[in-house]
């Protein structure tokens, strides 16, 4: 299970069409097939996500209950606030990711520690909308990784605020930091595939949204393929790059590729994210309206369906904003 999935606010972004098509791959019963296939490794997945949370409540206890360090701490609190948030459970991965932030600070000298919680406690209120917040702490996180020097850790600083720039509609900045990320992960050895993965998608969007999109097809094509080569098949990224890729196909115009990849990305995030996380949903309205423009209404129809069931057993309290981390639906 992938510790750092909150760490991807792509959904944040402003994903707004300018390409038509006449024709899509997928018809009505291919989808319908899709969605009974995913629906139970979906609820599997959430399960596990929730023991996890328990499993890491419980660490939290006996921790504080054995009077453990503060180093001890800030991994139980950062570990446990990580996990909240892959529930999109973001006033408790908020409380405790801040608690891990208090106790970092303890310490004496500027540590990795504190840097890496300030990052993550940024992540959180990219998530729920907080932009200023969020900047605040990612940029007191970069500046104290660079006093530290690590390269690698300075590329995933630049990364996160690659995202938050595509959040505030900054897309000349998003392109900029997230070239120099790119550039860095690429080269580094100690960098891996989540890292080029993610920094890619960034770079991408950044690109896509300043009115480029064919150009940023090759750099999700080796993005896709890296990932598959060298992840699991039903790890998060694989999904996301896969339907950003699609994506990329459709506002440049190629709406027979963008057709499979949309559907492929979806249903990869519907195996782990179908319960209904906010990310999965906001990509399958896209894939919907994807369907709309193209004609397939009843493919159309099957997958409205779907975004209903999902939004009926969502808890109420994950969902966020409409400046949260996966409100693509009102920046048509």
């Amino acid at each position: 299970m992938n510790v750092r999935l909150i760490a991807i606010p792509i959904f944040a972004l402003m994903l707004s069409p300018f390409a038509h098509g006449q024709q899509a791959p997928p018809d009505a019963d291919e989808v319908r097939g899709h969605a009974r296939v995913e629906a139970s490794s979906a609820n599997a997945f959430k399960q596990a996500l929730v023991r996890q949370v328990a499993d890491q409540e419980q660490a939290v206890r006996k921790a504080e209950a054995a009077h453990a360090t503060d180093v001890e701490l800030v991994k139980r609190y950062s570990q446990l606030g990580v996990s909240y948030g892959n529930l999109a459970q973001w006033p408790r991965s908020e409380a405790a990711m801040e608690h891990a932030v208090m106790l970092a600070r303890r310490f004496p000298d500027p540590s990795e520690e504190l840097a890496e919680t300030l990052v993550q406690l940024g992540s959180v209120h990219l998530s729920m909308g907080k932009l200023r917040e969020c900047e605040k702490e990612e940029l007191e996180g970069l500046k104290l990784r660079e006093k530290i020097g690590d390269p690698l850790q300075i590329a995933r600083t630049w990364n996160d605020l690659g995202e938050l720039f595509l959040a505030q509609r900054k897309f000349q900045k998003a392109r900029d930091v997230a070239q120099k990320a790119v550039a860095e992960v690429v080269s580094n050895k100690q960098a891996d595939v989540f890292d080029r993965t993610v920094a890619r998608s960034v770079l991408s969007m950044a690109i896509c949204f300043l009115k480029d999109c064919p150009s940023t097809i090759p750099l999700l094509k080796d993005a896709i393929e890296e990932a598959k080569a060298k992840m699991r098949p039903d790890d998060f990224p694989i999904g996301l790059v896969d339907f950003l890729l699609g994506y990329a196909y459709w506002k440049s115009g190629n709406i027979s590729e963008a057709g499979q990849h949309l559907q492929d990305g979806t249903s990869a995030m519907n195996r782990q994210l179908g319960w209904g996380h906010p990310a999965y949903l906001d990509a399958l309205k896209q894939y919907e309206q994807f369907l709309r423009e193209t004609r397939q209404v009843e493919a159309a129809d099957v997958i409205r369906h779907r975004i209903l069931q999902a939004e009926a057993v969502v808890d109420v309290h994950s969902i966020q904003t409409s400046q949260g981390m996966f409100a693509i639906d009102g920046l048509h």
